[in-house]
């Protein structure tokens, strides 16, 4: 092998090795996010607080228009991170 394969085997080798860290890093910062949201902005991660809200008419129609607008934009914005995803899992496994 060249000095160059060798550095870059070394340099996937080592990332490789920290990936656990920097995984349970991400992991506990978007679960503590999801926490937060959950006790402070129940209107963006809780869908009972939502329909409680819906069906006591505590919700004001700009919100229910906000949400009506938002809710597909953010389904859409979900699927093509999931696709990204799949992308980078598949390039990297046929790597």
């Amino acid at each position: 092998m060249n000095p160059e394969i060798q550095l870059m085997l070394a340099r996937r080798q080592r990332f490789i090795q920290r990936w656990p860290l920097i995984a349970l890093v991400a992991a506990l910062i978007t679960i503590g996010f999801y926490i937060w949201a959950f006790i402070k902005q129940p209107i963006l991660v809780n869908p009972l607080h939502v329909i409680n809200l819906i069906q006591t008419n505590g919700l004001d129609s700009a919100t229910q228009s906000l949400l009506a607008i938002v809710a597909p934009i953010l389904f859409l914005a979900i699927g093509a991170l999931l696709l990204l995803l799949l992308l980078f899992v598949t390039v990297g496994l046929i790597n």
